[in-house]
């Protein structure tokens, strides 16, 4: 037996022994393997064999009628080739950059305002307010914004009222205007949420510091910037985390939003594969195109643990 394997054996000892300890820990802690296995079972049933049957499914041919056959890398081919995929791509990355970077930085706002509010129900009155969009399903948010920024609407009337345009703008069918409402509107649900998520972290903030940088001139701006962001900078590392991997799945505001003049704009990979696999039946292809977004955010979760600082921030 040579010197590692020896070594080898030494440090994780025998199987026999091995497998003893594994039975002991079972015996000692099995309450707390009994009360984790649900969230395992869950994430293993809904999570983990859907990716692999889609990873499955990406190397076939499969319609309406089921399999027809392995088919290798074809369909990711014809992903790599096919402009209207490509084109979901740079949408899905645009559209990502823009909820990103705004779902990272505007809910600091809401949440020093909760800070700087001191009666208690004004204080959650306000959060009342900002938090609910988050609670409405987007059916309900879009529906609200489409009469809002219809021609006839709210927003083109005051327009039209102060004299600021000519003639109604075309919110609603506007190439131009259809990735900033996808980013607007899913910016507008979530920033309540995000927000209470800085808040929490605001409170942990000793007053004492800010009372000494106020006796020693430090205004408003030099607070923020030289406090109250550097105490923010890990949560806001967390908060990036869960805007980046949630902004690349846009599905709901995207499909909802999207119609004959706006779908080259806002159509993502997600609505792509919906359109894809479930309204023509083609799963080979619209898995592999899954596949692809799947990799993506992968990528974008690796590329983001070597960022500066991001690694210790969310541990």
């Amino acid at each position: 037996m040579s010197l590692i394997e020896r070594y080898g054996m030494a440090r994780l000892g025998a199987p026999s022994d091995l497998w003893h300890r594994t039975r002991r820990a079972l015996r000692q802690h099995w309450p707390y393997y009994l009360m984790v296995l649900p969230v395992v079972a869950y994430f293993v049933l809904f999570l983990f064999w859907p990716t692999l049957q889609g990873l499955i499914i990406s190397f076939q041919k499969w319609g309406l009628m089921g399999p027809q056959g392995w088919v290798g890398f074809e369909n990711y081919e014809k992903v790599f080739s096919d402009r209207t995929v490509l084109r979901a791509l740079r949408n899905t990355l645009v559209i990502s950059a823009g909820i990103t970077v705004l779902g990272v930085f505007l809910p600091i706002l809401p949440a020093l305002a909760l800070i700087e509010i001191t009666p208690q129900k004004a204080r959650q009155g306000f959060q009342t307010v900002i938090y609910a969009p988050y609670l409405m399903s987007w059916v309900i948010i879009v529906g609200l914004w489409l009469n809002t920024l219809s021609p006839i609407g709210l927003v083109n009337s005051a327009l039209l009222g102060l004299g600021v345009i000519d003639q109604p703008i075309p919110f609603l069918t506007s190439r131009l205007w259809g990735q900033p409402l996808v980013i607007g509107l899913t910016t507008w649900k979530d920033i309540g949420f995000l927000a209470l998520i800085y808040y929490a972290a605001l409170m942990s903030l000793d007053q004492e510091i800010l009372d000494a940088a106020s006796l020693d001139g430090a205004g408003p701006s030099a607070k923020i910037r030289h406090i109250i962001l550097p105490h923010l900078a890990p949560v806001m590392r967390v908060v990036f985390f869960l805007t980046l991997l949630g902004s690349l799945r846009t599905f709901d505001s995207a499909l909802l939003l999207m119609n004959g003049r706006t779908a080259d704009t806002v159509r993502t990979l997600a609505v792509f594969t919906y359109e894809r696999g479930i309204l023509r039946f083609d799963l080979g292809f619209a898995s592999a195109a899954g596949v692809l977004l799947l990799g993506i955010s992968l990528a974008f979760l690796a590329l983001s643990r070597l960022l500066p600082g991001v690694r210790g921030g969310i541990g």
